[in-house]
């Protein structure tokens, strides 16, 4: 979707922000990254929304970058 200019990056980024929404939330407001993961850097615990937006977009782009080592299809026959 990000190779398609402006029409697939707006969609990207509409997609990005909502799907980082419950992880923000559960992340930062209710304590997962605090209470689970201590071992953390403390600026790593709780994330500004924004910043979280950000993660998944630049997660989705190196995604798209890397390349395909597995994939498996599965054949259906009728009868």
């Amino acid at each position: 979707m990000n190779r398609i200019p402006i029409v697939g990056w707006l969609i990207s980024f509409g997609l990005n922000a909502s799907l980082s929404v419950p992880f923000w939330i559960c992340w930062t407001a209710c304590g997962l990254g605090e209470t689970y993961f201590s071992f953390l850097p403390r600026v790593w615990q709780r994330i500004p929304f924004w910043h979280c937006v950000g993660l998944f977009i630049v997660f989705e782009i190196v995604r798209s970058l890397a390349p395909k080592f597995v994939s498996t299809t599965q054949n259906v026959e009728k009868e």
